[in-house]
């Protein structure tokens, strides 16, 4: 069974009061390596990017995705 995974891209709104943060569906690979591969070429972003941030936070990160064609 292969997989997707896919890529999300963290964006950032420091004049926001609430919601100053998230991440949004960037695009997919085939492979787990490759998924990592996309992930190192981001930065990390700091509380000095935005207030909301706590820590190191990752421009793009990666989720296995599953086939639906083949579930039961």
């Amino acid at each position: 069974m292969s997989h997707k995974y896919l890529i999300e891209r963290l964006w950032i709104d420091p004049m926001e009061n609430r919601n100053a943060d998230g991440y949004e569906p960037f695009g997919y690979v085939d492979t787990e390596e490759e998924a990592k591969e996309e992930c190192l070429k981001g930065r990390m972003f700091t509380q000095k990017d935005c207030w909301s941030l706590f820590g190191d936070t990752p421009q793009y990160r990666y989720r296995k995705l599953k086939n639906l064609t083949n579930r039961k």
